[in-house]
């Protein structure tokens, strides 16, 4: 790989983005789209952001496991689990850590506390395109 393929794949894995990724790898404003692209379909440049990205998920104790875990807790949370029958709000420690991964944001209001909870939805959807074939 050259320098600033190594450089673009680089830039690539903190952005995500093809095109800053080449231009913060140097190549023109002009051509960074097209160039970005091309680099993406590259076997070895694909293999180097595959390796690091390996790499970096096992450093952090990510796994395939791990992740779906994390989504069917978002997709099976409700926010029933986190009141009491008259709508107060349950002590923190009454609450399965599992459970608050269902929660976007929580904020306490004048009048109590108000739950955004994450997009279940999405991550039943997200689950059931992983199992329905099986």
């Amino acid at each position: 790989m050259t320098p600033k393929e190594i450089s673009f794949a680089e830039n690539y894995l903190c952005t995500f983005n093809a095109t800053e990724a080449a231009k913060a790898a140097g190549y023109s404003e002009r051509s960074a789209r097209q160039i970005g692209y091309e680099n993406l379909t590259k076997p070895y440049i694909q293999a180097y952001i595959q390796e690091k990205t390996n790499s970096n998920l096992e450093k952090l104790g990510i796994t395939q496991e791990r992740v779906l875990k994390e989504l069917a807790n978002i997709a099976f949370s409700n926010v029933t689990d986190f009141f009491e029958g008259d709508w107060t709000l349950k002590e923190l420690a009454d609450i399965p850590k599992s459970k608050s991964a269902g929660i976007k944001t929580l904020k306490k209001t004048k009048t109590g506390v108000m739950i955004n909870m994450h997009d279940r939805l999405g991550a039943l959807l997200k689950l059931w395109e992983l199992v329905k074939d099986k």
